[in-house]
């Protein structure tokens, strides 16, 4: 758990035409991070690599035609465990007819939808005017273009048909011999279609005096009768398309199998390299799979020629090797946070155990309430419902900083900021215990970090940085000789000039002065002394000035832990004062919201400053970046 996962690189040769099933086997193994040979093998820079843009671009084109399909309908396909036997054509002609069948339906229920908007907005514009007239100014109803007038009856089925796709209104009122008497409703935007359709059947413009005086009840009726119309269309197209995607989920769920295996293994197949006969396939396997990956392949061809090469024998920036980390359920959550921050690089410490630690105590220590953190861990479970991984993550996190909340609520003895006994300490009345406490935890945070930066460059064999880097063995000596230094002189009241103290820190001061000679002898650089002598200059200056800002970073946490208390005191005394102009329901909402700020507020202002005291003042002592994550190709 403190490394990520060993990592090998595999290299298999198969015969061309063997390719595409060995590299199906290795895709199924859910273990198989493919990588081009050519970027870290010597002497293969020739071999052409395997071309598969065209037909990687067909399959794209397949699958977002059906990403069109699923998201018009509303379909849900099934997950497919096994195969079945496809083509490209088929997987065409399959979301041809699919599309086929589904366009008529879409068509007819997005404009049935359309219409329905439109008359439930003129229904709602009515309604807002119960004594709708005629005469009403223009302005009260601007989007509608509302008249009567007449024309021959025989002509009122012609209307309706030219005017069928445009929303409009006809109610006849009045019949005069051949002619009848309309309230005719449109909207304003489609006023010349309109005009034309009416000038073209004979309308006459009626003078308002000789129409009813009131006929918004009727409209009104009318327009209602139109939207259940309508309602009830849309669910019989509903009905169809619901019968429709039964019919279609078995064969677009075999369309989307069939496309996804094929990205995968052309998304795989990118990374081979091809010669006139064979295929040479490459990636990285953790090394507690590679037995059952090399016996897998070795069961399908035994003819193919697999070589295993571990990440520490090749001849490439460690960088460049993918990273798994390796966490039980506990840590995973923790992840998100060195995510935020980089990639480990492979071969170096793994952090997460560390920052799960460092974060939560403090977190913990700077929002100590057993309220707050009782609150947090029910927004977690909220949380937790989410489908998605990251989200269900996030909310194991937020709970494990409640309970740290909690623990350090009752060690501080406060629910909501109501004091009771504690267990520990009350920040307000030990400010200075407090404060030094804070310090305590900082000189054991950055001794870790330059504890972890030694470990690595052990393990790196890097001597010299073990021992000269800014967080090296030297620094950390002249770190403590330091702390030493001054707890002494702090503590003690008879404090009395310590040599021993002074001889180590100025004598570790000396041993810096050494390391551009170290590196003029051993690494061989071409510079000159007195240049790398100024730079060691610099670098002891930076090491003396950066630990003292360091340590005294993690005062915050003291300042935060007194600050959540001062806010409690704020509220208490704004309640306080709101009871006595507006009562207790008064008093009561000002202590709700009061602790709801501070929860939103502060809890994300404590987050963040956890955060940076392990981003800048823990992880810039050691963490060396990588590129990144080992994500193998699935099927």
């Amino acid at each position: 758990m403190l490394t990520a996962e060993a990592m090998e690189l595999v290299t298999i040769a198969v015969l061309k035409e063997r390719a595409e099933n060995v590299v199906s086997r290795l895709l199924k193994s859910g273990v198989f991070h493919p990588v081009d040979i050519r970027g870290i093998e010597e002497g293969m820079e020739d071999i052409p690599q395997f071309h598969a843009e065209k037909e990687y671009s067909l399959y794209e084109s397949l699958q977002s035609r059906l990403g069109d399909i699923v998201k018009r309908t509303g379909i849900t396909l099934s997950p497919k465990k096994e195969l079945k036997s496809f083509s490209c054509d088929e997987a065409d002609k399959s979301l041809g007819r699919a599309e086929e069948a589904i366009k008529p339906l879409m068509t007819e229920k997005e404009d049935l939808i359309a219409r329905l908007n439109t008359k439930e907005a003129m229904l709602s514009r009515l309604e807002e005017y119960a004594l709708f007239s005629i005469n009403m100014p223009p302005s009260s109803y601007s989007f509608l273009k509302a008249e009567m007038g007449s024309m021959e009856e025989k002509n009122l089925p012609v209307l309706e048909r030219s005017l069928e796709n445009i929303p409009h209104i006809v109610y006849p009122f009045k019949k005069e011999g051949t002619r009848a008497a309309l309230l005719f409703i449109g909207l304003r935007r489609d006023r010349e279609l309109l005009d034309k359709a009416l000038r073209d059947l004979g309308w006459i413009k009626l003078d308002q005096k000789q129409g009813p005086q009131e006929l918004s009840k009727e409209v009104v009726k009318k327009i209602k009768n139109e939207i259940d119309v309508c309602k009830k269309n849309i669910e019989a197209v509903d009905l169809s398309l619901g019968k429709l995607k039964d019919e279609l989920r078995e064969g677009l769920s075999d369309t989307e199998a069939y496309v996804m295996v094929k990205k995968s293994l052309l998304e795989a197949k990118r990374y081979s390299c091809v010669t006139e006969k064979t295929a040479l396939i490459s990636g990285w396997v953790p090394r507690s799979q590679m037995a059952r990956i090399v016996n897998e392949v070795k069961r399908f061809d035994p003819s193919s020629c697999i070589e295993e090469k571990r990440a520490e024998e090749l001849d490439i920036p460690k960088e460049e090797i993918p990273v798994k980390l390796k966490h039980t359920k506990i840590f995973k959550p923790f992840e998100l946070l060195i995510e935020a921050y980089g990639i480990p690089r492979y071969g170096t410490i793994d952090p997460t155990i560390f920052v799960a630690i460092s974060f939560l105590i403090m977190f913990g220590a700077m929002f100590g309430d057993l309220g707050h953190g009782l609150v947090l861990s029910v927004i977690s479970l909220f949380l937790w419902k989410s489908k998605k991984e990251k989200v269900r993550q996030a909310g194991t996190l937020i709970f494990y900083c409640g309970v740290s909340s909690e623990l350090f609520g009752i060690l501080y003895g406060s629910f909501f900021g109501y004091e009771f006994p504690s267990l520990w300490i009350k920040p307000m009345h030990s400010i200075i215990g407090i404060f030094k406490i804070s310090i305590l935890f900082g000189v054991v945070m950055i001794t870790g970090g330059i504890l972890l930066n030694v470990v690595n460059a052990f393990k790196d064999r890097d001597y010299i940085k073990a021992i000269f880097d800014k967080a090296g063995l030297i620094a950390g000596v002249i770190y403590w000789a330091g702390i030493a230094l001054v707890s002494k002189m702090l503590v003690s009241t008879n404090a009395r000039f310590q040599p021993v103290y002074v001889i180590v820190f100025l004598a570790c001061m000396g041993l810096l002065f050494l390391k551009p000679l170290v590196e003029l002898i051993v690494k061989k650089k071409r510079e000159s002394v007195l240049t790398a002598f100024m730079e060691s200059t610099i670098d002891i200056l930076e090491i003396v000035m950066g630990y003292l800002a360091n340590t005294v970073s993690f005062i915050r946490i003291a300042a935060f832990a007194l600050a959540h208390t001062g806010l409690f005191l704020s509220i208490f005394e704004l309640s306080r004062i709101m009871k006595g102009v507006g009562g207790t329901a008064a008093s009561l909402i000002v202590m709700v919201l009061g602790n709801i700020l501070i929860i939103l507020l502060e809890g994300l202002v404590v987050s963040i400053q956890s955060l940076r005291l392990n981003y800048y003042e823990f992880f810039s002592k050691f963490f060396m970046s990588g590129k990144r994550f080992y994500k193998p190709l699935t099927m």
